[in-house]
């Protein structure tokens, strides 16, 4: 039989037993359901909270006020209602006055409030704020109550200094202000927060599933290696293939388990993201959230996450197979994986901590790391979705990741040659120097 043949062959195999397994089954099923729990989160958040509203007391005892600090608060507190979307359901809070602050402080104890607000007048006769919430007092309700008390200390302000309230909306009018890139040939509009979250998101949450589908899927190898040597089933087999097309074959076999598992999360995911207007407009009444891609998500960068995912798990799946071969029972797999779980491990961390702003991403030594090919599938996303990195950066790791997948398949294929038909103790530094040397 030829080469090919026996390779197809033994990936097959591979394949159907592993893709067969309940834990496959399990697995696809629980992160299939995770990610479209997660993709359908916002409408299910709304829905929740469609019904309900949070009820907000204030007490005043400041006399004389230039506005009404009811109305005033009410209307910060819904301002997202007042965006021009629909308003189908009722208000997301509901402030009322109060005219006892004890009793109401009582109240809000038992859960009838959220929060009270108390405004008195100071011995010097600006108006001072007290909120009463058994909430988190730096969350999202006292930040915006925070804001309409501004306004109200400004208007009382501005009224005990003679500035009529007709003359004082001016006065708040905001200044003509842009922001631009340092770069004059850069014409694209800059980016906000939102999109610089999106987009960071987006490249850590690709560094996760690369990194998933290494250690995951690279143990799998080889623990297969090990049930096969243990059952005495691998000599069988290498007197029909030879250990290098054992070896390929392994590879791609749980690659394409990888491949099959990836391919159903990516595929609900997205049809959950598209799904997400209509699915709001038919149990919301509304049009909700619109329907659009999460920002940054390009071809091109799923071009670039579909190119360092494969060829970071060739690299790494032929030297857990490799390692695998090397012991003889399954306890000893950890063990021998350790330093290949290392590496990936140390580059998964410097390329989340990189992406999500911890690390400089522009700074020398990651630029350096980056390019390591051990490395460079977990780094190169968060730089390349950033801008950090130039486009023969990318085409060098490239080039580098290729090599060093030549140079991990001749590695492997010589301690996987020895080391499939070594049994008993696991060998040492230099036994696995002797068979790197040697392939025998």
């Amino acid at each position: 039989m030829s080469n090919l043949t026996n390779i197809v062959n033994i990936a097959r195999r591979e394949y159907t037993v592993r893709i067969r397994t309940r834990s496959f089954a399990l697995g696809t099923v629980l992160l299939v359901l995770g990610v479209a729990v997660i993709a359908f989160l916002p409408v299910i958040v709304r829905y929740i909270d469609r019904t309900t509203s949070e009820r907000i007391g204030v007490y005043v005892a400041a006399p004389e006020l230039a506005t009404d600090p009811v109305a005033t608060l009410s209307a910060v507190l819904n301002a997202p209602a007042a965006s021009g979307e629909p308003a189908d359901g009722p208000p997301d809070f509901v402030v009322t006055s109060v005219p006892d602050l004890t009793a109401a402080r009582e109240a809000a104890g038992k859960g009838d409030y959220a929060a009270v607000l108390s405004i008195e007048r100071a011995t010097d006769g600006s108006l001072a704020f007290k909120l009463f919430t058994n909430g988190n007092a730096t969350g999202r309700t006292p930040e915006i109550v925070r804001v309409a008390a501004n306004n109200i200390a400004i208007s009382d302000r501005l009224a005990r200094h003679g500035v009529a309230p007709g003359d004082q909306a001016g006065l708040f009018d905001p200044a003509d202000f842009s922001v631009s890139w340092t770069d004059p040939a850069r014409t694209e509009p800059t980016q906000d927060t939102m999109s610089m979250v999106g987009r960071d998101m987006l490249s850590f949450g690709m560094t996760i599933l690369i990194f998933m589908i290494i250690v995951m899927y690279g143990t799998w190898i080889a623990m297969s290696v090990v049930e096969e040597k243990s059952s005495r089933v691998m000599e069988v087999v290498l007197n029909a293939a030879s250990p290098f097309q054992l070896l390929t074959g392994k590879v791609v076999g749980v690659g394409a388990v990888a491949l099959t598992q990836y391919g159903a999360i990516v595929l609900v995911g997205g049809a959950a993201l598209l799904l997400q207007g209509p699915v709001s407009t038919a149990i919301l009444g509304s049009a909700g959230t619109e329907t659009a891609l999460p920002e940054g998500l390009t071809l091109g960068l799923l071009l670039i996450f579909g190119a360092y995912g494969v060829l970071g798990f060739l690299m790494y799946a032929s030297l857990y197979a490799a390692a695998g071969s090397l012991v003889s029972r399954q306890e000893d797999v950890n063990a021998a994986v350790m330093p290949m779980t290392l590496v990936s491990t140390a580059g998964y961390m410097i390329g989340v901590y990189a992406a999500m702003g911890l690390l400089d991403i522009q700074a020398g030594w990651v630029t350096i790391l980056s390019q390591i090919p051990f490395l460079s599938p977990f780094m190169m996303l968060g730089r390349i979705a950033s801008g950090a990195a130039e486009p023969w950066e990318i085409v060098l790791s490239i080039g580098l990741l290729l090599a060093s997948i030549v140079g991990a398949l001749w590695l492997a294929a010589r301690i996987y040659r020895a080391g499939v038909l070594l049994y008993g103790q696991r060998p040492g530094i230099g036994a696995i120097w002797r068979l790197v040397r040697t392939g025998a």
